[in-house]
């Protein structure tokens, strides 16, 4: 599994949200606060207690340091993707093949388990039916306006990778774009 940065690497001509990689306190005033904080490790960020929003350079530098001493791992910053947190997923089955998955992402995930799954290939068409069968769906076609084309775009190239895992979570779909923040990935 790569980490967070090589899976960025990796992701690169898609759209991620903008970071940096903090090498000392110094740096943690390149981005406009407020931004996420987080450790290059592959694993969940969140119940590693591996990523926090900072909201000044006070905060900002109590969690670097505080990532420093407890992960051996690169350190970086990323500006705050506003919109709704998605997820999508490839992961090759023994029984079905390369299998895609869309939902709602972030804590959604586990909570509310809202995903829909395909084995690939799959088309733009497809996508937008499994969009439809998401249970909150109606969420994404509310009164605030969401960029579902954007979002199906991205999982449409997504789907095309030649890779045998893949975990976007979140995705932030937005009125603009549909943006990276976090990625897992196995090649």
């Amino acid at each position: 599994m790569l980490n967070l940065i090589e899976s960025f690497e990796f992701l690169r001509k898609f759209p991620i949200a903008r970071y940096d990689i903090i090498k000392s306190e110094e740096d943690l005033e390149k981005l406009d606060f407020p931004y996420y904080m987080k450790v290059s490790i592959s694993g969940h960020k969140t119940e590693e207690k591996a990523i926090f929003r900072c909201k000044n350079i006070e905060e900002a530098k109590k969690n670097f340091n505080f990532l420093r001493k407890k992960f051996n791992s690169e350190i970086i910053i990323q500006e705050e993707a506003e919109g709704i947190e998605m997820i999508i997923g490839l992961k090759k089955d023994k029984v079905f093949g390369k299998l895609f998955l869309i939902g709602f992402g972030g804590i959604f995930t586990e909570k509310i388990k809202d995903v829909s799954f395909r084995a690939l290939p799959i088309d733009r068409k497809e996508i937008e039916k499994m969009i439809l069968e998401l249970k909150f769906n109606s969420l994404l076609f509310s009164r605030k306006k969401y960029n579902i084309s954007k979002f199906i775009e991205l999982a449409l190239n997504i789907s095309k990778l030649d890779i045998s895992e893949l975990d976007l979570n979140p995705v932030m779909l937005n009125e603009n774009n549909a943006v990276i923040v976090d990625a897992r990935l196995e090649t």
